[in-house]
């Protein structure tokens, strides 16, 4: 049997290097953000295969056959629509690694060839996990971009539509939203109570499931006007290298991308990232480049989308400036 040529071993060297980093990868696309470590430590990443797209169950109604009765009173026995379901599309997401021939040539010692195999493989990581980071804080419409927060718990909640809902038909799929009473200093701490206590009187007994998100600047205002009240830290957070405070025992966290002037009030029993665990950090074969000597290419995939089944759960509190 002939021996595998240099591009073969290059290949197998690529296939099985991202293969050892694979497991990595997927655990580092998830601790990139505190928020999406939240997620995946509270069991909110959700890996299902083979769908046509996301299923949402989504229970709205309510009995209404309920009476107060005396002798003889007849009751309704009318059934009441309760659940209805929810669709959300897939969402892809892929980023190129290429090999081009001079590097290959001018490296082709085993060691130094392992070196520009990291060098490849850890920037196309790295590419994929600022894209996470970024678009669990957009607002879901850019080109074939997955639900964000901006969208998911809007600042206008009564517009737009969600999953396939629209919210100015169905009051019920509304997010709750406040805006700031005024300056930070004055107003902040009360208008948090507000919203912490809006999500709680539509909580049942998932109360650890709520996290504050905010982005760096009010994250700091908060500190600057709360910290001797409020300082404690979730250890958890903590130890997973975020920087953390607690408003009234629930962790608050500051992602990058968050959007100025808001904080997101969030019961995450509600909030799932769906990722399809077949197409999860995959890598593609390597293919040639045409018109391009011995140049090749190779993709690393992934599916998924950001999904909500309760809206009314989460509030977001905007315009807070100091």
């Amino acid at each position: 049997m002939a021996n595998p040529g240099w591009t073969q071993t290059v290949d197998d060297l690529f296939t099985t290097t991202w293969a050892y980093r694979k497991k990595k990868a997927t655990e580092q696309s998830f601790l990139k953000t505190p928020f999406i470590f939240w997620l995946r430590d509270r069991g909110r990443i959700e890996n299902i295969s083979g769908h046509r797209r996301i299923e949402i169950p989504v229970e709205y109604g309510s009995n209404d056959t309920v009476r107060w009765i005396g002798k003889g009173d007849t009751v309704p026995i009318t059934d009441s629509d309760l659940v209805t379901m929810a669709y959300e599309n897939w969402k892809y997401v892929s980023v190129s690694i290429m090999r081009w021939m001079v590097d290959e040539q001018q490296n082709r010692g085993k060691a130094a060839m392992i070196n520009l195999l990291d060098l490849k493989l850890g920037a196309a990581e790295r590419g994929l996990y600022e894209e996470f980071e970024r678009v669990m804080f957009a607002d879901g419409s850019g080109d074939k971009e997955p639900n964000g927060l901006q969208n998911l718990v809007s600042s206008s909640p009564s517009t737009g539509t969600v999953h396939g809902l629209d919210r100015a038909t169905y009051s019920w799929w509304r997010n709750q939203q406040k805006t700031a009473t005024g300056a930070a200093s004055d107003y902040l701490v009360f208008d948090m109570r507000n919203c912490l206590n809006n999500v709680l009187k539509y909580s049942r007994a998932e109360l650890k499931d709520i996290i504050i998100v905010t982005n760096q600047t009010v994250f700091e205002l908060y500190e600057e006007e709360g910290y001797e009240i409020y300082q404690l830290t979730s250890n958890k957070l903590y130890d997973a290298g975020f920087e953390t405070l607690q408003y009234r025992g629930r962790p608050m966290i500051w992602c990058p991308s968050a959007p100025d002037g808001n904080m997101y009030f969030l019961n995450t029993a509600y909030l799932k990232l769906v990722c399809d665990e077949s197409y999860w950090m995959e890598m593609t074969d390597w293919k040639d480049i045409p018109n391009q000597p011995f140049d090749r290419t190779a993709q690393i995939v992934s599916a998924c989308n950001l999904v909500c089944s309760r809206p009314i759960v989460n509030v977001v509190l905007t315009g807070i400036a100091a």
